[in-house]
């Protein structure tokens, strides 16, 4: 098996949106893997085109990747492991609260940290995938709550645990985590091993949920784990009969038992 080509880094001022800068420049040149990241980003995008506010101090960076077999949407939730194993790495040991929520969120209890966006870019004979990731690190409570459009439930790594790891710093080593994560995935059983790996953090395990998917489709249900594509199993308990579903793309939200 031939090694990965290194991640050629670009390091921007800011820009409007790091997914936009690496859909140029997959265009202009494919087949690189990019880390490109940015001090500002004035239109950042989270799932389903909604804003994300990205002050200084965050990790704001696009990976691509090329994907000659296509698209693996099992590799979303890697890169969001590789992202929250990487902090949880650069904390004390007592302050590993970090969790995953299916499919893109970073979590500390129910406080939202940070999030990956997925999108298929270049040509349908040499496609890539752009991994948009957003996470907030060194940034003071009171500055996120100056902007409007934060969601309430928004927190940094600096307002959990009174200190983060710096942009730079975070992203060396979310690349590192994510490199053997990939190897990994490629050697026998690694699929299985990593599936395991993300079940561990994957807060949304257990839960009763609440989604809506494609065509507005809703349901309720329990999540009881997620399939080796990625896709979050569910026993749901409505509307219709009871039974096994499997979610590729939905937007949930976790009910409270009172």
């Amino acid at each position: 098996m031939s090694l990965p080509k290194p991640w050629k880094k670009i390091v921007l001022d800011e820009t409007s949106s790091t997914q936009d800068e690496a859909r140029r420049l997959v265009l202009a040149e494919p087949g690189v893997r990019r880390a490109i990241r940015t001090r500002l980003q004035h239109k950042g995008r989270g799932r389903l085109g909604n804003d994300w506010h990205s002050p200084e101090g965050g990790l704001w960076c696009t990976l691509t990747l090329p994907a000659p077999a296509g698209p693996d949407p099992f590799h979303n939730l890697l890169v969001a492991l590789a992202a929250r194993n990487s902090i949880a790495s650069l904390l004390p040991k007592e302050s590993l609260h970090l969790a995953l929520k299916w499919p893109n969120d970073l979590m500390v209890g129910d406080r939202k940290w940070g999030g990956v966006l997925a999108e298929i870019a270049g040509s349908s004979e040499s496609p890539e995938i752009l991994f948009g990731i957003g996470l907030n690190l060194d940034i003071e409570a009171k500055v996120l709550r100056e902007h409007p459009e934060m969601p309430a439930e928004a927190t940094s790594i600096r307002a959990e645990f009174g200190h983060s790891p710096s942009p730079a710093q975070a992203l060396e080593s979310i690349l590192s985590h994510l490199d053997r994560l990939l190897d990994e995935d490629l050697s026998e059983g690694g699929r299985e091993r990593n599936r395991l790996r993300i079940a561990e953090v994957l807060d949304t395990i257990g839960r009763q949920i609440q989604w809506k998917g494609p065509a507005d489709r809703t349901g309720t249900g329990e999540a009881t784990g997620i399939s080796p594509e990625g896709a979050l199993i569910v026993e749901r308990t409505s509307p219709g009969p009871p039974g096994e579903e499997q979610l590729r793309s939905a937007e949930i939200s976790h009910v409270r038992i009172c």
